[in-house]
This record gives structure tokens, C-alpha cells and sequence, in this order.
């Protein structure tokens, strides 16, 4: 296995299709494939069955939430060192603050401001 081939798959998980569609172009510009779930099933479902290097997770989805799909990560050996950068557009309580900082890389706001070239590079220094 020592010539694997990099992975440079980023799981998408957003059930907003505008968002994914914008995260999406915007990685793959970066030089990243894209995988891209609208729920936390499918989420599970690709993360299950493709390598992936870094997973991009909106907190709050129906079917099953950003939450579960990270807790689901965490538990499993070959996918609890995957980094996560959480998506919300809450602000989070400080408990939740706490927990999003333990379980998470990093953080975006939906609806705060979007600087490309600072997630491109948060994208680099993660993957």
C-alpha cells in the first residue's frame, strides 16, 4: 500500500443545493475532488465506501444531522482522523461552541462572510 495514490477526495454534506453547489466549485478549483452528500445518511453511505480527506459537514440537516454524522465518524477506526470542518448558521450556545472545538477542525458561518482564498488555504493545511 506504501504507492497508494493521495487522496484528495472532500466529502461535501449540505442540504442546501446552492451551498454544495458553491462549496463545490470552489474546491474543485482548488485542485480537491468533490463528494457530496444532501443528507447525513448519504453522507455515511460515501464515507463508508470512498477515501476521503476531509469531510465538510452542516450541523443542522433532516434525516439525520451533522451532529450524528460526526459522532458516527468519531466512533469508527478508519474514519475518526478524517478532519471535519463544521458548517452552521447558528451561532452556537457555549456548549456547543465546546463541543464543535472538540470534535471539529474548524468552523464556518452560513451567512457570515466568505473568504475564498482563506478556505482554500484552510483546505490545504487540512488535507
Amino acid at each position: 500500500m506504501s504507492s497508494q495514490k493521495t487522496n484528495s477526495n472532500v466529502l461535501i454534506c449540505d442540504d442546501d443545493e446552492i451551498l454544495l453547489s458553491f462549496y463545490k466549485r470552489v474546491i474543485k478549483n482548488a485542485g480537491y475532488d468533490v463528494l457530496t452528500a444532501g443528507n447525513g445518511d448519504e453522507a455515511i453511505e460515501i464515507l463508508n465506501e470512498m477515501p476521503v480527506a476531509l469531510a465538510i459537514i452542516d450541523l443542522l440537516m433532516p434525516i439525520r444531522s451533522g451532529w450524528e454524522v460526526i459522532e458516527y465518524m468519531r466512533s469508527k477506526e478508519a474514519l475518526k482522523n478524517i478532519p471535519v470542518i463544521a458548517v452552521t448558521g447558528l451561532a452556537p450556545s457555549p456548549g456547543d461552541l465546546e463541543k464543535v472545538n472538540s470534535q471539529c477542525s474548524s468552523v464556518i458561518y452560513k451567512g457570515g462572510d466568505f473568504d475564498i482564498e482563506a478556505f482554500t488555504e484552510l483546505l490545504k493545511k487540512l488535507i
